[in-house]
């Protein structure tokens, strides 16, 4: 675990700087020119999330334990890696990094507030709720703060450098994921990647996943924003924070079955966000 969490966070650190390399002010400030997109993506997560997760669980019948996960899954903020997508995919990155910051600085309020009421409809149980706000400013500052700002910085002062270093930064990326990837697999006990009864969380949690994409959609669309910040809003909603719903899980509600259902969530909610990068970028290039 001690290996995986920081080598994790190094492969975290250098995908984040490549997205500083993509930036530049100007970006942001096209954003912040267009709060609607802000405001209206806040809010749409933190409303149409939960109830759209309810329902999920509810008519896919999981048992309450994988229910009040998948809240805390809904409620999570959405994870760095939304940003590494919506830029492979070539949408707005500074929208992405935006909405992901702005859902952290708010989860300190929306966490303990929706985990507690999932806990107490799904289980029937009355638990305070200890929100990492350490873990919380630590990731904001660390995998997202820093290394896009260090990025940017890069660009700004040396373009030309930017250019040479990005495809071998990216080569380097791709192979120490491959390193991590598999040196997990190979130090993994077999009886740590089954989740039991987790055949009904699977469905939920790929419906889960199609459902946000389409919900983030909808939501850039009714705010009639353009076709890059609706596909940032698709993938900000459907790929979450699963280190900070598991570290609520475990850490904040002292439940160690309530992180269960992110571990299911993240063997098909990342990888169809992939599949959605995939299309986009094939779909960019059948039509320049």
């Amino acid at each position: 675990m001690e290996f995986a969490e920081f080598a994790g966070s190094v492969v975290l650190f250098l995908l984040m700087l490549l997205v500083g390399l993509e930036l530049s002010p100007a970006d942001f400030r096209r954003v912040l020119q267009s709060p609607r997109a802000i405001v209206g993506g806040t809010l749409a997560q933190w409303i149409l999330l939960p109830l759209m997760t309810w329902l999920v669980v509810d008519a896919v019948g999981v048992n309450p334990v994988f229910g009040a996960g998948a809240i805390l899954v809904a409620v999570a903020p959405g994870a760095g890696i939304s940003n590494i997508f919506t830029a492979v995919a070539r949408a707005n990155t500074a929208l992405s990094v935006t909405l992901t910051a702005t859902a952290s600085v708010f989860a300190v309020v929306t966490l303990p507030m929706f985990s507690s009421l999932a806990v107490r409809f799904f289980l029937d149980e009355s638990l305070t709720v200890e929100i990492p706000v350490g873990l919380l400013v630590g990731q904001l500052a660390l995998t997202l703060l820093l290394p896009i700002t260090f990025g940017m910085l890069v660009r700004i002062r040396f373009p030309a450098e930017a250019r040479r270093l990005a495809p071998h930064l990216q080569r380097f990326t791709a192979l120490l994921i491959a390193i991590v990837v598999a040196v997990l697999i190979a130090v993994t006990p077999e009886e740590q990647t089954h989740f039991g009864g987790s055949g009904r969380a699977l469905i939920a949690a790929t419906i889960w996943t199609v459902s946000a994409m389409a919900i983030g959609w909808g939501t850039a669309r009714a705010l009639r924003l353009p076709s890059e910040d609706r596909f940032a809003f698709l993938i900000e909603f459907s790929a979450r924070n699963v280190a900070v719903a598991v570290i609520v899980g475990i850490s904040g509600l002292g439940r160690v079955d309530l992180s269960f259902f992110a571990g299911v969530y993240m063997l098909v909610g990342y990888p169809l966000a992939a599949a959605a990068v995939l299309w986009r970028r094939w779909r960019l290039g059948s039509h320049p």
